[in-house]
């Protein structure tokens, strides 16, 4: 029995020792952040273990396209391709002389960006000398994919800003014509204060209060009616940006990244335009008087 588990004990150290003579760790740099943008990327592979390292597949994250220029810095004894299988790219590194301990490989390529701005992962899959000792490592990325130009947002914005410009100039136009830009205030006033009086009637169960108010409904619901006019052309209008948006914008930029939110990740055109308009309209609005802040 003492026999059985001395030799138990040592051929869990030796499988230990064994497993653990593979051992390495990878790193990534890259020239260019932006999304859909041409980058410059230096992979390395150190070996950290005692075995020798023979060969390496490394997992390219989805979103990276166009890899282009692949070479192996050094050891000159080292090579690289590339491989699509089942629509994942792999690259990867062979050597008949292996990767001995404390030495590492270095390999650079191109790529462009993925549409989408996050952090990215590569995975390295290794092959030691014997053959038995496979490991996967997560590459360590040391400059996380992030949006880095502000010409995409930028124009996005700017976009935003001339429709939101000319639907509050156009809507004052509307004002004034149908209805008198200082008679529009007036009403909207009247309207205001109508709107209190009836609320606080209502909540104190004043049905004189209530009954005098009714008498002025007509007149009130007359205003209503003369104010919707321009703000139902108003509407006709902004489907003219509706469209843009949708037909225009969206396919433009598609899944691309334009802004990044903590939490919820990148953020493409789709939503973010609807954010932006409708931002900058309410501003514009209430600057240009169309939307007063004190009724």
């Amino acid at each position: 029995m003492l026999l059985a588990l001395v030799a138990g004990f040592a051929l869990s150290v030796f499988a230990g020792s064994a497993s653990a003579a593979l051992s390495y760790q990878g790193s990534i740099s890259t020239d260019n952040q932006g999304v859909t943008e041409e980058a410059s990327y230096t992979l390395t592979l150190a070996n950290t273990g005692t075995d020798r390292l023979l060969s390496a597949n490394i997992t390219v994250p989805s979103g990276f396209t166009d890899i282009k220029n692949l070479v192996v810095v050094t050891p000159s004894s080292w090579t690289v391709h590339d491989t699509l299988i089942d629509d994942t790219l792999y690259l990867n590194l062979q050597s008949t002389e292996g990767l001995a301990s404390g030495t590492q490989v270095t390999v650079k390529f191109d790529a462009t960006n993925p549409r989408e701005a996050r952090d990215y992962t590569w995975i390295v899959n290794a092959t030691g000398t014997d053959g038995t000792h496979d490991s996967t490592f997560d590459v360590e990325v040391i400059s996380p994919i992030r949006i880095t130009t502000m010409v995409p947002a930028l124009t996005i914005l700017g976009i935003a800003v001339g429709f939101a410009l000319l639907y509050s100039v156009l809507n004052r136009v509307l004002i004034t014509y149908f209805v008198g830009w200082d008679q529009h205030h007036v009403m909207r006033r009247e309207i205001a204060e109508f709107q209190r009086a009836q609320m606080a009637a209502a909540r104190a169960n004043d049905q004189k209060q209530m009954e005098k108010l009714k008498r002025k409904q007509t007149q009130i619901n007359s205003m209503q009616a003369k104010m919707m006019k321009p703000q139902l052309l108003q509407l006709g209008a902004s489907f003219i940006q509706f469209g843009f948006w949708f037909l225009v914008l969206t396919p433009t930029f598609g899944g691309t990244s334009l802004a990044f939110l903590p939490g919820f990740g990148a953020i493409p055109v789709f939503w973010l335009y609807p954010a932006i308009s409708m931002f900058l309209s309410i501003t514009l609005s209430r600057i240009i008087g169309t939307m007063p802040i004190d009724i």
